[in-house]
């Protein structure tokens, strides 16, 4: 963290100097540059009356709020309007020396931070990823089990109309083995039925022509011929009959067996349906191998998608205990945090208790240095004044002893003594 501060802005700190400091520390600390410390708040400018007088306001405001948390973060809890408008060396350099110690706790434990948060972003990340591919399989899962019950219910109702077939089929089957045993027997009572008009047709004919024959023959007794003849057309009136009643029995086999030929088309109609559903049972059995298919892909996919759910629940099991270990982390830079504040906070104290001792030492030394200074100049007075009065005193110790010397001159004049004169000279030597 670059700061440009000269030791004499930090005696004398002032607002031009200070403000671009704090703004260093919080673009630096906090990611917040000059240009959007300076945007305006439209939240608040839209509520004043004249937003245009706030223009610099609310900015100063906004950078004010950045460094109050910033410095309470860094353990100055008393950061003030008056640190930014009219600062205070002493504080000054307090609150510098909290944020160069923030910083340095700051960076000893924001490197392996930013590890455990970019391992956090990656698993993140991951987890994501593997939800969005987990919404993914579940998607397609939803869409393939609609697919399943749609053929479900196609094969369903495929299963239903077999099974209605193919009852159907079986009495059809049950229907045609009896009109088949029915229509062997028509056809053989048929066979025998035309075996035996045409051996009637055969007598008829054998009749016709030994009647012919007869007439033929002169007969002596026409009584016998007549008689004869009578049994002839007698019995080829009964051949008669009875290739009429051989003919209308034949009509009611030929319709018969035209019935039977109708159901006989029926029977080829069934056959056709049984084939379709052949088709469709082959299909059926197709739906079912698809639906077999499907289930199978449900259940790889409800596999994976178990497989990628025990994934995710494992990612988050480490996400939280590396949340866990966050936390702890956290807890502890907490602990440490307030550990090393109170410490800040104590050697602060320490650091104030002592700038408080210094500067009472500083005072009572400046006054002790001012009571010397007035000791000496009143030293000095006295001095003066002394030498002014010794001044005076030998002045007038001088006058006085010229005096005593004129007295002692006359004196001595007077009385012509010569002890007078030694005792003179002593005084003056004294």
């Amino acid at each position: 963290m670059d700061l440009q501060l000269s030791a004499a802005s930090l005696a004398k700190p002032t607002p031009e100097v200070v403000k671009p400091l704090y703004e260093t520390i919080v673009t630096t600390l906090m990611g917040i540059t000059r240009e959007e410390q300076q945007l305006p708040v439209f939240m608040a400018t839209d509520t004043l009356e004249f937003p245009e007088l706030h223009d610099e306001s609310i900015p100063y405001m906004t950078f004010f709020r950045n460094c109050t948390k910033l410095l309470a973060a860094a353990g100055v809890h008393d950061f003030n309007m008056q640190d930014l408008c009219k600062p205070d060396p002493g504080r000054l350099r307090r609150n510098l020396s909290a944020v160069v110690n923030f910083t340095k706790f700051r960076e000893e434990k924001l490197g392996p931070w930013t590890e455990l948060q970019d391992e956090v972003d990656a698993l993140l990340d991951e987890e994501q990823l593997l939800e969005q591919t987990n919404r993914a399989l579940r998607e397609e899962l939803r869409l393939l089990q609609e697919e399943r019950d749609a053929q479900m219910q196609e094969a369903a109702a495929v299963e239903a109309e077999t099974q209605k077939v193919f009852a159907e089929n079986q009495s059809l089957n049950k229907q045609q083995g009896a009109l088949n045993a029915e229509v062997r027997a028509l056809k053989q009572q048929a066979n025998a039925l035309a075996d035996n008009a045409a051996e009637v047709k055969f007598s008829l004919q054998s009749a016709q022509q030994e009647g012919d024959e007869l007439r033929g023959l002169i007969v002596e007794s026409p009584e016998k011929l007549q008689a004869r003849m009578g049994e002839i057309a007698a019995a080829i009136e009964r051949e008669r009959s009875g290739v009429a009643d051989a003919e209308r029995h034949l009509r009611d086999l030929q319709t018969r067996l035209d019935t039977i030929g109708k159901v006989e088309k029926d029977v080829n109609k069934a056959i056709a349906l049984m084939e379709e559903v052949e088709t469709e049972i082959g299909r059926k059995k197709e739906a079912s191998r698809r639906v077999k298919a499907l289930r199978e892909a449900i259940a790889s996919a409800k596999h994976e998608a178990a497989q990628l759910t025990a994934e995710q629940q494992h990612l988050r099991r480490q996400q939280s205990s590396l949340q866990d270990r966050i936390q702890r982390l956290q807890q502890n830079w907490e602990v440490r945090k307030e550990a090393a504040l109170s410490a800040i906070v104590g050697q602060q104290k320490e650091k104030e208790a002592v700038e408080a001792e210094n500067a009472a030492n500083s005072a009572k030394l400046a006054e002790n240095r001012a009571h010397e200074r007035q000791l000496k100049k009143s030293i000095e007075e006295v001095r003066e004044s002394h030498k002014v009065q010794m001044d005076a005193i030998l002045d007038k110790y001088n006058s006085l002893l010229a005096q005593v010397k004129d007295y002692h001159v006359q004196l001595e004049q007077a009385m012509g003594i010569t002890a007078a004169t030694s005792a003179l000279k002593a005084v003056q030597i004294r």
